[in-house]
């Protein structure tokens, strides 16, 4: 019966490794949608190549306005709030 355990784990491993490999990238994407230090440093990274010409007015503009809505999302839900809220808000008050 043992070599038939050491045969079914090899099998597997591959599964496991891709499992671990989505499970990392999901981490990743959480991480990039709700972490608001990454999310500050992100804005920070994106004003300097803005401000190093790597990028053009535009460019920061479209890009800034994703990470701060980002940003806003995320700190709107840690009051409690759920994401977009705010964004709610404001064009109910623009209206």
């Amino acid at each position: 019966m043992g070599p038939m355990l050491l045969v079914d784990d090899l099998l597997a491993l591959p599964f496991r490794g891709l499992f671990g490999i989505f499970r990392k990238i999901s981490e990743m994407a959480d991480r990039e949608l709700s972490d608001e230090a990454y999310i500050q440093e992100k804005l920070l990274e994106l004003q300097l190549l803005y401000e190093m010409d790597e990028i053009d007015g535009e460019e920061y503009e479209r890009q800034a306005a994703v990470w701060e809505a980002r940003l806003n999302a995320v700190m709107g839900g840690e009051a409690g709030e759920e994401p977009g809220e705010k964004a709610r808000v404001r064009e109910s008050r623009a209206a």
